[in-house]
């Protein structure tokens, strides 16, 4: 027998859909409200402008010596953890300014883990 809870969704009276925290209807707007997000990130002229950035030759280059010197993942050597280092992160985000982007006091490694969840924070204004 499974046990069913009530939609968490404020005010809403209505069952949870098995295995999830909401009811079908909130559940559905959840979805939809994540897909616009998403889509509003990869079809912004701003982002498309600024992800050329990232496929240049030289970029490439640096963010290998630079992982190369860096191995290890910042934010999981500050909770203690040992963890190899995939990416590098524009610390304050550069928001396309060149100057920035190539600020290398500006840069840490991170694993894919770690970036992915502070990019998330920093662009879809999730925690």
């Amino acid at each position: 027998m499974t046990i069913r809870k009530l939609c968490a969704a404020s005010g809403c009276d209505d069952l949870a859909v098995p295995g999830a925290a909401l009811c079908e209807e909130h559940e559905a707007e959840r979805i939809a409200r994540n897909r616009a997000r998403r889509a509003k990130v990869k079809t912004a002229e701003e982002i498309r402008r600024r992800s050329k950035l990232y496929a240049s030759p030289a970029w490439k280059t640096a963010r290998a010596a630079f992982l190369e010197v860096h191995p290890l993942c910042a934010d999981c050597a500050g909770l203690g953890l040992v963890t190899p280092a995939s990416e590098v992160d524009h610390i304050a985000r550069h928001e396309g300014d060149r100057a920035r982007f190539w600020d290398r006091s500006n840069w840490q490694a991170l694993c894919k883990s770690c970036h992915s969840r502070k990019t998330a924070r920093e662009v879809l204004g999730r925690t």
